[in-house]
């Protein structure tokens, strides 16, 4: 039998501080309970075998033409950097970024590879949609390939090492997905510190609308105007400064009031499509609050996950908009292996 290893990570929902936390504001997230798994098995040859099952994607590649691949995407990461191109022209496939994941590892690391690998790679994170899906992905497989090999765990190396590929897939990665895959919980982040809070004990849910037409990276492109021009950015971090306070001592009247207000200042950078406002206002018609999850999008009628907090049954609405809800908890693992 084949030496084998296998790890999970979680997926997160932002409860305050979307957008703004690329720009060192604070935003308050949770690790919630979907999960992206990464298997590590011995090569049957030389080569390194990506196997990614909800792509349906399985092909081998030498450590050279791997090596190959990542000089490729940093050198179009960098033309995106100068204004040569687009954030969706860097990585062109969805696997792009396990393999540079992978292949940034074991250069980093500088591991000799006497044989070769298979990654199985899956998950049950909806992509694209505000939840960590690719965070999660990079968090799984450097978590098991650091067990396979075992090497020394670093928290903060691992992210470094993780927010290199994340830039590749969003621009400029802020941290915070990689830090909630890692460690798990709910974290008050800042300008890359973090401190741990309690997971809310509130009812959460979320509503997925849709994978977005525009890409995380290019909403984050989008909306860099508004907090380079202007004061949004502190208004944003007041609302999530106001939520941890709420978070702190539990009260779930108040965290409403800030994901409300959180809502509209995502609907004034122009991140919450039409059809998304309409929904969250008829939600706060029945007194819920809710907001988008991630980074939205600037194009279409869908934005991704949507969170609501609510104690009421909000089936119906929910249904008249063609979407389904589901209950979220959080989860305090983090990284770890099966």
């Amino acid at each position: 039998m084949r030496e084998q290893l296998r790890a999970r990570a979680p997926a997160k929902l932002i409860l305050s501080g979307e957008h703004a936390v690329v720009y060192g504001k604070p935003a308050i997230a949770m690790a919630i309970d979907r999960y992206a798994e990464s298997t590590i098995l011995a090569g049957l040859s030389s080569a390194i075998l990506f196997n990614c099952l909800n792509l349906r994607y399985a092909k081998s590649f030498t450590l050279h033409a791997l090596e190959a691949l990542k000089k490729r995407l940093q050198n179009k990461y960098h033309a995106f950097l100068e204004g040569r191109c687009g954030i969706r022209d860097v990585l062109k496939r969805p696997f792009e970024l396990l393999q540079y994941t992978v292949t940034h590892l074991l250069e980093t690391w500088n591991i000799p590879l006497s044989q070769g690998l298979e990654i199985r790679a899956s998950s049950d994170i909806p992509m694209g949609c505000g939840m960590g899906s690719s965070a999660a992905l990079v968090m799984s497989t450097l978590y098991a390939l650091a067990h396979f090999f075992k090497l020394d765990l670093d928290p903060a190396r691992f992210i470094s090492v993780g927010r290199e590929a994340e830039n590749l897939q969003h621009g400029y990665s802020s941290g915070l997905d990689l830090h909630l895959a890692m460690t798990g919980g709910c974290l008050r982040f800042e300008a890359g510190q973090t401190s741990e809070r309690m997971i809310p004990n509130v009812p959460l849910y979320m509503v997925q609308t849709g994978t977005p037409k525009t890409s995380t990276g290019e909403s984050v492109s989008f909306v860099e105007k508004y907090f380079k021009q202007s004061s949004l950015g502190e208004d944003f971090a007041a609302v999530t400064n106001a939520f941890d306070q709420a978070l702190q001592v539990g009260d779930g009247a108040a965290m409403q009031v800030c994901i409300r207000e959180n809502h509209r200042l995502l609907v004034n950078i122009g991140v919450v499509p039409p059809k998304i406002q309409a929904f969250i206002q008829a939600l706060e018609q029945e007194g819920a609050a809710a907001k988008i999850c991630g980074a939205g999008a600037v194009a279409g009628d869908n934005a991704g996950v949507v969170l609501v907090a609510s104690d009421r049954d909000l089936s119906s609405i929910t249904r008249d908009f063609g979407y389904t809800m589901q209950g979220v908890q959080g989860d305090a693992h983090g990284a770890h292996l099966l």
